[in-house]
């Protein structure tokens, strides 16, 4: 009869677990945990419990190794633009683990991509690749990154009733992402970046709604003067209310809200542009981080820069939230 309780009180612990939590711990926890009592049931003297102090031995075998995290994957979206009134593509890159850690919760990463590319300017530029194995390793924590496609209009929403990039960007995708993944929603845990065209969207989306994003970073941004401007931007008013430089000389109170990063290559054409925004922010009395650094204006400056990237936004999501643990 002591033989048949103790057996019984390891197969009891096995049959509490979930089917998922025993798949998570394999099979090999569950039969060294078995062989254990079995071993205790012929006689053992060292392993000559009681039932219940061997059930509670047994699940604590069973629960010491979990199983590695999901892999990271991407998802590619058609998204019904209420603000373009056509489908877009959208690209989701769920991070290591989302798939294994049911109840964690996310921040956001919105990255824009540069004139003449597509949401896969940056995949090519290693941005996910980066992104999974800094993640993996554990150099960076987890967050969910997103890349819309927006075409040639420059993430604004055009004058004269055109095609509202910006809000297709603020709005529609923003709302999406919230209510179709594990995100943290709100301002504080979502960040928006870009390469050239898509860093002028970064800033002049983040300084236009800083009650959406608090991160920004503006990667190669190519900054526009008003004669450089392309026609959507309307006129003088439409512009300057578009416009980063022109945003921050009349709203610098806003961009005191966020938290700002300017990085571009000594050979860029955009640099002395760039180069005089720093100063406006300094000017202002605005922190940011801003680097000058070797290189042109094309992917491999930014595939150099990658894990530069990635490490900015994970130490502003740090900043705010802290790491899992601390």
């Amino acid at each position: 009869m002591r033989k048949r309780l103790d057996v019984l009180g390891v197969l009891d612990v096995v049959a509490r677990l979930s089917r998922a939590r025993r798949e998570a711990f394999g099979a090999p926890h569950l039969v060294l945990a078995i062989a254990a009592l079995a071993a205790m049931s012929a006689g053992v003297p060292e392993l000559d419990r009681a039932p219940t102090e061997a059930a509670t031995l047994a699940s604590e075998a069973l629960v010491t190794e979990p199983s590695p995290p999901s892999a990271s994957r991407t998802v590619d979206l058609s998204v019904a633009s209420a603000s373009l009134g056509r489908d877009m593509n959208v690209t989701v890159f769920l991070p290591p683990g989302y798939d294994s850690e049911a109840d964690r919760r996310y921040p956001v990463v919105y990255m824009l991509h540069g004139l003449g590319g597509d949401r896969t300017q940056w995949v090519r530029a290693g941005l996910l690749e980066g992104a999974t194995r800094l993640m993996a390793n554990g150099t960076i924590e987890p967050f969910i990154i997103v890349l819309p496609d927006g075409e040639n209009g420059y993430w604004v929403d055009h004058a004269e009733d055109g095609p509202r990039f910006g809000d297709y960007v603020s709005t529609d995708i923003v709302t999406l992402v919230d209510r179709q993944y594990r995100t943290l929603a709100g301002r504080d845990a979502r960040a928006i970046g870009g390469m050239s065209m898509g860093g002028h969207g970064a800033l002049q989306l983040g300084l236009n709604n800083p009650e959406v994003f608090r991160v920004i970073g503006a990667h190669s941004v190519a900054l526009r003067t008003k004669e450089q401007a392309f026609s959507f931007f309307g006129d003088r008013a439409y512009f300057e209310a578009h416009d980063p430089v022109s945003i921050l000389r009349a709203h610098p109170e806003d961009a005191r809200q966020l938290v700002i990063a300017i990085d571009i290559g000594d050979d860029d054409p955009w640099a002395e542009a760039a180069g005089r925004f720093h100063g406006q922010l300094e000017t202002a009395g605005l922190v940011h981080t801003w680097s000058l650094e070797d290189g042109a204006h094309d992917e491999a400056y930014w595939h150099a820069h990658i894990e530069d990237y990635l490490k900015y936004y994970d130490q502003a999501f740090r900043d705010r939230f802290g790491s899992p643990g601390e």
